[in-house]
């Protein structure tokens, strides 16, 4: 069984209502891109076969399990106005958590039990408190924790962009021998099967060949380009097809666009594809802090080469790319 269905499983087995249970993922996955304001790096997520997890920093901030929601309110938020205390204090949907918790006192809390209903008045407010205390904790800390980095689940995020398709976004690590450039094809495949499994299976075969850059979308590529977009390198043994909006956050028409795709050389493919680069719409390359000028100049990347014979069918998905993709929080 995939492992997106796996999480899927856990999920349906905790929260059996499917609306409830939507709710909860939605509050999940609002609070998870909050915490990735801070940077890919703050967050992690994860679950066990009775509770899903988000980690900032060295606390957990929220929690799915049987009871609902769990999730950490900034206390100095919430001592400030007597009003969102009294309206929690009235809510059917909200419960305190009356236990203590030592490791939250570098900053402090208070927490509780919340169900979400379809009247979202409730969450908007406790979403100030919740995203304030995210922040705090955030702050504090350079990253997540070494032990909490390797918890993180990548198929529970491969369940929710299913699940409530929207996107969602991947932390990134910082460097370590087996964190430096995490993607993986072959993983990938597996754990979004659920997106391209109904197709025709001549369809469902080009949507798993783009994934390793063979088939139509690299024949396609190289009608485009010729060779690398960027430095015009020809030898195709060596070019990759790379995606500018990633394969995973791609539909199935997207996977296959030419537009969404650039022929590279090695190097700048594994760093365009990680984060590392993107480009601006003229084509000019955009460079991320986590590259230091030594591995730069290791990798062959400096601040003029660009990509030549963009499109205007590419700026979608190059913006899309600068968003969503490249490491902004070092730059």
């Amino acid at each position: 069984m995939c492992n997106a269905y796996k999480a899927e499983s856990i999920v349906t087995s905790l929260i059996p209502d499917a609306a409830i249970r939507k709710r909860c993922l939605s509050v999940f996955l609002e609070s998870l891109i909050e915490a990735n304001t801070y940077g890919p790096n703050k967050w992690g997520a994860y679950y066990t076969n009775d509770r899903v997890r988000l980690l900032v920093g060295n606390l957990i901030v929220l929690t799915i399990h049987k009871q609902g929601v769990w999730m950490t309110l900034d206390q100095q938020l919430l001592e400030k106005s007597q009003e969102p205390r009294h309206l929690l204090e009235l809510s059917q949907d909200w419960h305190w958590d009356t236990g203590e918790y030592f490791e939250y006192v570098i900053a402090s809390s208070k927490n509780g039990y919340y169900v979400p209903s379809k009247d979202l008045q409730l969450w908007l407010m406790l979403k100030e408190m919740h995203f304030a205390f995210i922040g705090r904790v955030a702050q504090k800390y350079k990253q997540l924790k070494k032990t909490s980095q390797l918890k993180h689940m990548p198929d529970l995020l491969a369940y929710l962009r299913h699940g409530l398709k929207q996107y969602v976004p991947e932390p990134i690590y910082e460097y370590s021998a087996d964190l430096i450039f995490p993607s993986n094809p072959i993983r990938e495949i597996e754990e979004y099967q659920f997106t391209y499994q109904d197709l025709p299976e001549t369809e469902r075969e080009s949507i798993v060949q783009s994934r390793i850059g063979q088939g139509r979308f690299r024949t396609e590529l190289i009608e485009y380009w010729h060779g690398c977009a960027v430095t015009g390198c020809q030898a195709r043994e060596v070019l990759r097809a790379s995606h500018v909006k990633p394969w995973r956050n791609s539909s199935n028409e997207e996977r296959l666009d030419v537009y969404n795709g650039l022929l590279l050389i090695p190097n700048l493919d594994v760093a365009f594809d990680n984060g590392m680069i993107s480009f601006a719409d003229d084509g000019k390359i955009i460079i991320s802090g986590f590259l230091t000028e030594d591995y730069r100049l290791k990798l062959g990347i400096h601040p003029d080469l660009r990509i030549a014979g963009i499109g205007e069918r590419h700026l979608k998905y190059l913006k899309y790319h600068r968003e969503n993709v490249l490491n902004k929080s070092a730059r």
